[in-house]
């Protein structure tokens, strides 16, 4: 026993076999600890920007295919035919097999989404041949959301909204393809030109895939009025998740088309712009953050003033149909 203890102790191919093992071990899952510690999360990060990026573009070209569609029903008039346009959207995207999961998008259509109200007062002809004062109150709701739960990068919120694209996150909100708000100055009167887009149809789809969002432009109609009350003055109310970037996106639409001198004001939850012109109060645009809904609620109010009379306002009012993973001929019922 004594010899054969002796013969076991003084070979060491068992030990050498043992570490050979361990390190071989330890070289793989340093390895490992390599990818999922550095490569999958850098690879995650820049997927999931560059597929932000891109459903910003879908989202985009779903905006120009709606206003084209508004633009041939202006120019066709009565003998208008409407169309489906069918727009490519992707919810998510594909994970690292093994390493990392999916990504995954919520797309939804919400046709009470986002109120947009525009109410003045204007004057008509009366059958006697005098002017009789009317109000005019013109609505639009409706918003098509994708929401993108990224884990490596920023989450994300694309919104299209009454014409606009919006990219929304924690910390900051901005309208990346804006709508239709034109307002000009032409020989000392303010000319302005303000689209509404509302949106029926009710959906959502959760995923990582593809889908088909169909949007059918069925009526529209604009108004011009070129005749105001001294007193006039045009109110543009809207309450959304995403009023922050509509009242930064219409003050640096009035201030650049007008830049007139102003005052602004700002607490932790209103922010407020005021313009003059000759002492009067030109405009006015305040947003406020309502922490019980989590929505804000902007206001913009133009003034017929003595110095900058309206001219015009043309208001036009698209109604469309939204489906989302619908066959075309399944959008309108």
């Amino acid at each position: 026993m004594r010899s054969l203890a002796s013969r076991m102790r003084r070979h060491e191919d068992g030990v050498a076999s043992t570490v050979g093992t361990l390190m071989a071990l330890l070289v793989f899952l340093t390895f490992l600890s390599l990818i999922t510690n550095q490569y999958v999360p850098v690879y995650m990060k820049d997927a999931e920007s560059s597929h932000t990026n891109s459903a910003l573009g879908q989202f985009s070209a779903m905006k120009g295919a709606i206003d084209l569609q508004a633009l041939a029903a202006q120019s066709a008039g009565s003998e208008y035919v409407p169309v489906t346009a069918a727009t490519a959207v992707t919810l998510g995207l594909d994970g690292v097999p093994i390493f990392a999961v999916p990504t995954v998008g919520r797309l939804r259509s919400d046709p009470d989404a986002g109120p947009f109200t525009v109410v003045f007062d204007y004057f008509i002809r009366s059958p006697s041949g005098g002017d009789f004062q009317t109000r005019v109150r013109e609505q639009s709701n409706g918003s098509i959301v994708l929401s993108v739960f990224n884990r490596y990068y920023v989450p994300q919120t694309v919104v299209y909204e009454n014409g606009a694209v919006i990219r929304s996150q924690q910390d900051g909100q901005v309208v990346r393809a804006p709508p239709t708000f034109l307002v000009s100055k032409v020989n000392g009167t303010l000319q302005l030109h303000f689209d509404l887009v509302s949106l029926y149809g009710r959906g959502e789809i959760t995923g990582t895939g593809t889908e088909v969002v169909n949007t059918r432009l069925f009526a529209t109609d604009h108004q011009t009025y070129d005749r105001f009350p001294g007193n006039a003055v045009i109110w543009i109310n809207h309450t959304s998740a995403y009023g922050l970037a509509w009242y930064q996106f219409l003050n640096t639409t009035l201030g650049s088309s007008l830049n007139l001198p102003g005052t602004y004001t700002s607490t932790p939850l209103d922010q407020s712009f005021t313009a003059r012109v000759g002492g009067e109060v030109a405009y006015r645009i305040t947003v406020s953050y309502l922490p019980t809904t989590k929505q804000y609620i902007t206001r913009l109010e133009i003034h017929n003033t003595a110095l900058l009379p309206f001219e015009s306002f043309r208001v036009r009012h698209a109604q469309v149909q939204v489906g989302i993973g619908e066959a075309p001929e399944d959008v309108l019922k």
